[in-house]
């Protein structure tokens, strides 16, 4: 399978403007607008910490010229953490909480498990993020449309909408059939992730980014008021990383592949068949009565 996935996608163009090496201040920057009043992690420290600290020390730099800027400084941090490795002093340590969905309570199986991580990690994989982005757009199908920049749901939702009008007004026959694996972040493999993004052509220095931030993460699941002792995490995605929902993307992109190989979709006067839309591990297949079941 990574053999055709690397004939599918390994042609297709890179970014326009390809970032690698070094992170620099003007990524960082970046990360002022991506700075939420979420949960801090088990450091206790929030985004509002950090942005009061960045502001404070901009003050005392129009008074003294030998303090740091804020931002000056996280540079030399996440370069740092670039080149030494993030698996050092709790850095990607994380207290997970379950939250209830739906069902049973007494099942843990219906509690989606949400990782508090510290906040400093987090704008740390904000910023493999920032990189990892651009990529995505040119590589990932357009049927993908969560979380990959300039895509919205809307977009097909309207595309469902129009299916579903012209298949009625032409009498065309088909089936439209919604799919949602079950704890898709949780059993996501992160070695087969890092193959898929070797297959399609991301460049090495970006997939030993995101292997490191992926590896040895740590966590403590929290059980009504204590904490309990931490361990690591050998497979899957947390939920809760800034960096999450796009690597899943890519890792199910061989599953929407095949899916668009072996359908034959619904057309409608004349137009090209619609086979499949995606959003993250949300899946819609437009079947013509014609298609095989047992294959699909």
């Amino acid at each position: 399978m990574l053999a055709e996935v690397a004939e599918e996608y390994g042609s297709k163009p890179a970014p326009d403007s390809v970032i690698s090496g070094r992170f620099t201040l003007a990524e960082i920057l970046v990360l002022r607008a991506k700075m939420p009043n979420t949960a801090p992690g088990p450091d206790g420290l929030p985004y509002g910490f950090y942005k009061a600290l960045a502001s404070k020390l901009d003050l005392l730099i129009k008074s003294d010229d030998s303090v740091a800027s804020f931002w000056d400084m996280f540079t030399l941090l996440a370069n740092k953490i670039r080149e030494n490795g993030s698996s050092r002093c709790n850095f990607k340590l994380a207290n997970l909480s379950l939250f209830f969905k739906k069902g049973d309570p007494t099942l843990v199986s219906n509690y989606r498990p949400i990782s508090s991580m510290n906040t400093d990690c987090k704008m740390y994989t904000n910023l493999v993020n920032g990189r990892i982005s651009p990529w995505a757009v040119t590589k990932i199908h357009p049927d993908q449309a969560g979380f990959v920049p300039g895509r919205l749901i809307t977009d097909h939702t309207r595309l469902a909408s129009e299916i579903t009008h012209l298949s009625n007004s032409t009498n065309t026959d088909g089936y439209i059939i919604s799919l949602d694996q079950a704890k898709a972040y949780d059993k996501t493999d992160t070695a087969w992730l890092l193959r898929v993004l070797s297959a399609m052509g991301i460049p090495e220095d970006l997939t030993s980014l995101i292997e490191d931030v992926t590896a040895n993460c740590r966590t403590r699941v929290r059980i009504n008021s204590g904490l309990s002792s931490p361990f690591v995490l050998n497979v899957g995605l947390r939920q809760g990383d800034p960096l999450s929902p796009i690597l899943y993307d890519f890792s199910i992109e061989p599953l929407g592949m095949h899916m668009r190989k072996h359908l034959t979709g619904i057309s409608c006067c004349g137009l090209p068949p619609a086979k499949l839309i995606m959003y993250a591990d949300d899946m819609n297949l437009f079947m013509s009565k014609l298609e095989d079941f047992c294959l699909i």
